[in-house]
């Protein structure tokens, strides 16, 4: 990718890299839990054999404190040398020699139990700490791993599509020439003024394009905005003379923001005004405090929930891109846009530029 647009990655590639990395975090921590609790659990089987066998040796010579001595009657259940528990105590039956009624019951206090079995828990779970880091790094490093070839192939995309769209612009630039050559020879013809259209559609649809690619809104600078407005309407009242573009500003707004950005959503929405409006519609735009309206008289949205989507759109005509790449750019800018519209009375938008505007 050319520039620096590649030393740092997009949301979506970002998105993909956390994703990436708490699945393979997951999966490693859970082997890892898995692999220490298996091993606590033999060496719990350890313990428990070891003590059993010391039960063993301690039963020919049970002398000094290690068990506690006792007799049992000898029943059917009880089995020896197999070791119990309860609540209180760990205990193992052995026989007596020369005894046919008594067992020898040896047990070894619960308290005392579980102080070998922490030990064995401690030394089991040891540096779990340090050992999280490193699942964690090493998972970090297999969702760079995995995510590289995804990057690779969308900046070679992103280069392809701006490649085309680059070269685009000269077929464009020899249709307009020529397009105003007939005009001059013609004056107004409605088949040349379609063709303007057509050709304006196809320049706006590579600005949102260019747009949609370009996620650099960081240089700023301080313009009018009505000034901006005033350029913008005389444009789309040209492209569409049968909508009265109404402009009730009547003191300059300076912003201070991106002005390409600003440009794209500002042409999005007054183009949308224009092309989806009633014969001799109206677009109005106004401002009420800080708040930037624009609304029109057209046919309306039937779902305005969704028509800031990528690639949704309610007719034939279009790419789905427009609204998509205004919510995108207004997020950029600090620039918070509300949506009302009803089927049949038309549509209005609300930009809240208090984050832009200045004096």
């Amino acid at each position: 990718m050319s520039g620096d647009r590649g030393t740092f990655l997009r949301r979506y590639e970002l998105e993909s890299l956390l994703k990436s990395f708490f699945i393979f975090f997951l999966l490693l921590g859970a082997i890892y839990i898995l692999f220490a609790l298996g091993n606590y659990r033999d060496r719990q089987r350890e313990l428990d054999e070891r003590i059993l066998n010391e039960m063993r040796i301690f039963s020919f010579q049970p002398t000094g404190k290690a068990f506690q001595v006792d007799f049992s009657p000898k029943i059917p259940e009880n089995k020896v040398m197999h070791l119990y528990r309860d609540p209180e105590q760990l205990y193992a039956f052995f026989a007596i020699p020369g005894s046919e009624k008594y067992l020898l019951k040896i047990s070894l206090p619960v308290t005392e139990y579980q102080k070998r079995l922490e030990k064995i828990r401690r030394e089991s779970f040891a540096g779990w700490a340090l050992y999280l880091i490193l699942i964690a790094a090493i998972s970090f490093l297999l969702a760079l791993y995995t995510l590289h070839p995804l990057k690779k192939a969308l900046e070679l995309n992103e280069e392809f599509v701006k490649d085309i769209l680059h070269d685009i612009n000269t077929p464009l630039s020899a249709l307009r020439i020529n397009l105003n050559l007939l005009k001059k020879r013609y004056g107004q013809d409605r088949t040349v003024e379609r063709m303007f259209n057509s050709l304006e559609t196809i320049h706006t649809f590579q600005s949102n394009l260019r747009a949609f690619l370009d996620r650099e809104c960081g240089r700023k600078e301080r313009f009018d905005l009505r000034e901006l407005l005033e350029k913008r309407i005389e444009y789309f009242r040209q492209i569409y003379p049968g909508i009265h573009y109404v402009l009730e500003l009547d003191t300059p707004v300076w912003v201070e923001c991106n002005r390409e950005a600003m440009v794209r959503i500002l042409e999005n929405l007054l183009s949308n005004a224009g092309r989806y409006n009633v014969p001799g519609g109206k677009v109005r735009i106004a401002m009420m405090g800080s708040t930037l309206i624009l609304e029109d008289t057209g046919r309306g949205i039937q779902e305005p929930e969704k028509v800031f989507d990528r690639f949704y759109k309610e007719g034939e005509r279009g790419l789905g891109l427009g609204l998509h790449i205004v919510r995108k750019l207004s997020d950029r800018l600090g620039i918070r846009i509300a949506l009302s519209s009803r089927v049949g009375e038309g549509t209005c938008f609300k930009l809240d530029l208090k984050e832009v505007i200045v004096g």
